[in-house]
């Protein structure tokens, strides 16, 4: 049986090189993408000494051309896709602008031009991707979108005072996975009938740029859900974060 092909956004460190590692252990064919093509390369070098499989692909998801010319450079080389891993997001587009602490709210400073850039690329880019990625997943016997989320987009945890992330309210940030969260419901309905298969995934508060040093898990234990989510018999219809453990919606 021919090897499976996964598409990772965001790819060039943390944890979207991390799941390419792993995908990659496991003889899955990875195309690793970067809206920085010079990461990108270097990132896919640091890799293919051991896994020649790794092909790097540049695709900034806020860019309706790059994700068009993708599918093209997709459909030409391999002519289907079995993995989909929307991983790609940002925090912020001028991270000066909003408060640096964790423990924030910041709805009231939260600039509108801000939050539009922060869901072009976390909702809108990676709707776009996957609706336009849709064709070749349907060629796939079993193809699996794998929508990357957090806890922070969980609104019972996020109106909950008893809950450890009630204080981390990084409006843009948050808001865009919960509509992560709510693309995914969506996308498991309308694919019911399918052969293509969509999950939210939490990989937990993990130490990547994003989550600082001060996290509580390694980049290959925030890994580890997003390849068994690709590759294993999963449940569905529900939010997971690292070890299996159900995130209210």
């Amino acid at each position: 049986m021919s090897a499976k092909i996964a598409l990772i956004t965001g790819a060039n460190r943390g944890l979207g090189l991390e799941a390419a590692r792993q995908l990659l252990q496991k003889g899955v064919k990875v195309i690793l993408t970067s809206r920085d093509p010079v990461k990108g390369e270097a990132a896919v070098r640091s890799l293919q000494h051991e896994y020649p499989h790794a092909t790097f692909l540049p695709l900034d998801i806020s860019q309706p051309k790059q994700i068009q010319a993708l599918f093209e450079k997709i459909h030409h080389l391999y002519g289907h896709l079995d993995i989909l891993i929307n991983n790609a997001a940002i925090t912020h587009a001028s991270p000066a602008r909003l408060p640096a602490q964790r423990m924030a709210n910041t709805i009231l400073q939260a600039d509108i031009e801000e939050l539009k850039a922060v869901f072009d690329t976390n909702v809108w880019g990676t709707l776009l991707l996957t609706q336009t990625m849709l064709p070749l997943l349907l060629k796939s016997n079993a193809g699996r979108i794998i929508n990357l989320s957090s806890e922070l987009g969980s609104i019972q945890l996020q109106a909950d005072p008893a809950s450890p992330i009630y204080h981390v309210k990084k409006f843009g940030y948050n808001s865009s996975k919960t509509m992560v969260n709510l693309l995914t419901v969506y996308l498991q309905e309308a694919l019911r009938a399918t052969t293509v298969s969509a999950y939210t995934v939490s990989p937990g508060w993990v130490k990547t740029t994003m989550g600082t040093a001060d996290a509580l898990l390694e980049i290959p234990e925030g890994a580890r859900i997003i390849v068994q989510a690709a590759l294993e018999e999963v449940p569905t219809l529900q939010f997971f974060t690292h070890q299996w453990q159900t995130i209210p919606w």
